[in-house]
């Protein structure tokens, strides 16, 4: 046998062992990656159980997605469909009150074509429970808040803080899934409690606003009385003075009498027994006087107003 033939016998072997020993180990390594993957898989699915045992229904939606990445089976991607609808609908049914929508999610959950058993079941009770809860706040909690708020559209707040209260004493408004309702009951009494509290300072006001004037035209009156007697018997005796609610031409309110009043009182002069017309008529002199403004009345004022024969 020739030398170069024998050579090329060798190459050839070496060659075969060659690529023989490369599609071993590529074998070997794919099945190593295989069998990692299925570990992973099999790690998260399991993991994703757990958590739905638990009631963590966003946990274990990310564990399914988990596990589907590393092995892309139906049963994983239905598991994470059926834990994602479970975990939004509670998550609406605790922090609004669209409870529709999160009855729609649970029913959903619970008609998962391939779902895990364990969340149909627990999809199942979350149903029965939404379905009382929506029930309650269509047929009490809405018509209540629909009172109430009318009730606040009238002005009457006492009946709105009655009725949003009585919201907050239904025996089941504790409820986890009555969240946002509690919340917004709470947020809507305080308001209510606040314009029932504004309004009552106001009719107050205007109460003591209405028996004040009516004190103050009665003493008015009576003052007047007194007054026109007085004037008359002045001047009968000459002092020039009349009963008459107008200086310079411009009438003297009754808020004007009272800087009269308080004019006199920083010139130390007492102004009890002073009826409004004799302050009406000492401001008239005054400004005879040439002290045309309340705040310009003098002493000397005063006392000639006096000897003139008050």
């Amino acid at each position: 046998m020739k030398k170069s033939t024998i050579w090329s016998i060798i190459v050839v072997a070496a060659l075969a062992l060659g690529g023989a020993g490369v599609f071993f180990y590529s074998s070997q390594q794919k099945q190593s990656q295989k069998q990692m993957a299925n570990s992973s898989y099999s790690s998260h699915m399991q993991a994703g159980k757990e958590a739905v045992k638990a009631k963590k229904y966003s946990q274990a939606a990310d564990e399914f997605d988990q596990a589907y990445q590393a092995k892309a089976t139906a049963q994983a991607k239905n598991y994470q469909a059926q834990a994602e609808n479970l975990a939004d609908s509670i998550k609406l049914a605790k922090t609004t009150v669209k409870y529709a929508s999160a009855l729609n999610l649970a029913q959903k959950a619970q008609e998962q074509n391939g779902g895990y058993s364990v969340m149909t079941s627990q999809a199942k009770k979350l149903v029965k429970q939404l379905k009382a809860v929506k029930d309650n706040y269509d047929s009490e909690i809405k018509p209540l808040l629909n009172k109430a708020a009318k009730a606040m559209e009238d002005g009457d707040y006492g009946s709105a803080v009655s009725t949003y209260s009585s919201i907050l004493d239904l025996p089941y408004i504790n409820g986890a899934y009555y969240a946002k309702v509690r919340s917004n009951v709470k947020d809507l009494l305080k308001e209510a409690k606040s314009k029932q509290e504004d309004s009552s300072s106001s009719e107050s006001s205007s109460s003591s606003s209405s028996s004040d004037s009516s004190s103050s035209k009665a003493s008015s009156s009576s003052s007047s009385s007194s007054s026109a007697a007085s004037s008359s018997s002045n001047q009968a005796e000459g002092s020039g003075t009349s009963n008459n609610d107008k200086v310079g031409g411009s009438t003297v309110t009754s808020r004007d009498v009272q800087q009269i009043r308080t004019q006199l009182d920083k010139l130390g002069e007492s102004t009890a027994g002073w009826s409004p017309q004799d302050l009406i008529n000492l401001f008239n002199y005054a400004y005879q006087q040439g002290h045309t403004t309340i705040d310009s009345i003098t002493k000397d004022d005063v006392e000639g107003y006096l000897k003139s024969g008050k």
